[in-house]
């Protein structure tokens, strides 16, 4: 068996279909299937290739199941193999207009009848073809090779304009990590915030990352705050599946969609750099200049002027100069406050504050010295806390 040839009628002999029921379409049995897929939104034409084998409980189709008739639509208008679903908490009965239009379209549905792990039936599914077809999962080729920059922004456009239909789109891209895979629904999950906030999503996963690209259907003046919105909503009910969030900033065409993603993804950067949770890139003001700085190979040069000095004083006398100096000026320069913090009495303070004077100069703490300052020691804190990233990834 490969890829080409595995259909409805292999997956139902799987185990896992032991006691499921096909109620419709039996003419289509020989549907080819190449992914299989967990949908619970009402609009999933959008998140479709064709040819899949779509799992649901039917949670997206309404309290009275209005809107089994628009899911069903778009499932053969993207020419998927079969839809399976779960009898339960959502679905009583397969409505007969359903079964209808699915015996008409040869459109397979399989029925289960008690509870099932839709999550162990599509990874077995989609384990069985990856194994047997050596093919690597739709989209993947392409979006980890985009997310982890080995595909041009240009080349990515070109995918894009087959998958999101707007020739102008409006909207934001989000990026989020650290989430569980083995948590069934958990892009849906995801995807009704933003949608309840006026987003059309478009999502794309690999490993690690889930990448959504969000279509604006509200004015562009309110869009801030609905983000907010979706954050906090977020945070409040469905904070422990995932690790960190990112927004890369506006876009108003196909070609900004990478640039928005570049953006998100310095977010992220900074987020684990700085341990800051702040998820908008626009927000981020230093850290950016420090990132630029990185890029530009000019950010140990501005830490060697600004810090250089004190970081060999204080490895030649083992003080701690350059953490008094980074507390006295988170502190705007007030001493009283920098010993309290320091937890050191005002007469230890005084000492290494002159000696500090006498490296950098009696008026180290004027506006444009202080400014340099601060930007340096900003520097210092994201070269330290990267070397220590690197050292836990590569045990």
């Amino acid at each position: 068996m490969s890829n080409a040839t595995f259909t409805v009628h292999d997956m139902l002999r799987r185990p896992q279909f032991k006691n499921a029921r096909v109620i419709a379409g039996a003419r289509g049995l020989q549907n080819l299937i190449t992914w299989a897929h967990i949908l619970e939104l009402t609009q999933v034409k959008h998140l479709l290739n064709g040819k899949e084998c779509v799992l649901t409980t039917g949670i997206g189709w309404g309290t009275n199941l209005q809107h089994a008739g628009t899911f069903i639509n778009q499932l053969i208008e993207k020419d998927v193999a079969c839809l399976c679903i779960e009898i339960g908490d959502y679905i009583k009965k397969v409505p007969n207009d359903v079964i209808e239009t699915a015996e008409k379209r040869n459109l397979p549905i399989i029925i289960f009848q008690n509870e099932v792990r839709f999550i162990d039936i599509s990874q077995d599914i989609n384990r069985l073809i990856l194994s047997e077809s050596r093919l690597t999962p739709p989209q993947e080729s392409w979006i980890s090779k985009w997310l982890t920059g080995e595909m041009s922004h240009s080349k990515a456009s070109m995918h894009l304009e087959q998958v999101i239909s707007e020739s102008s789109p409006c909207g934001t891209v989000c990026v989020m990590t650290g989430f569980d895979s083995s948590i069934p629904y958990q892009q849906d999950i995801f995807q009704s915030f933003f949608l309840n906030e006026g987003f059309q999503p478009t999502v794309f996963q690999d490993r690690v990352t889930i990448l959504f690209i969000l279509i604006d259907q509200r004015p562009i003046d309110s869009r801030e705050k609905r983000l907010k919105n979706v954050v906090t909503q977020l945070d409040t009910k469905v904070r422990s599946l995932y690790n960190t969030i990112s927004f890369g900033g506006d876009f108003h065409s196909l070609s900004g969609i990478s640039e928005s993603l570049r953006r998100a993804q310095e977010t992220i950067t900074i987020q684990e750099t700085f341990q800051v949770q702040e998820p908008f890139y626009k927000n981020l003001h230093l850290q950016r200049l420090i990132l630029m700085d990185d890029k530009a190979n000019s950010l140990e040069e501005l830490i060697r002027d600004y810090l250089g000095e004190v970081i060999q004083y204080d490895e030649e006398n083992n003080t701690e100069l350059l953490d008094t100096l980074r507390v006295y000026l988170e502190n705007y320069g007030s001493k009283k406050d920098t010993a309290e913090k320091l937890f050191v009495v005002r007469q230890t303070l005084y000492h290494r504050m002159l000696k500090l004077e006498e490296i950098l100069g009696d008026n180290f703490i004027q506006s444009d010295r202080r400014l340099g300052l601060e930007m340096a020691m900003l520097g210092y804190t994201y070269v330290k806390r990267k070397e220590e990233i690197a050292l836990v990834k590569n045990k």
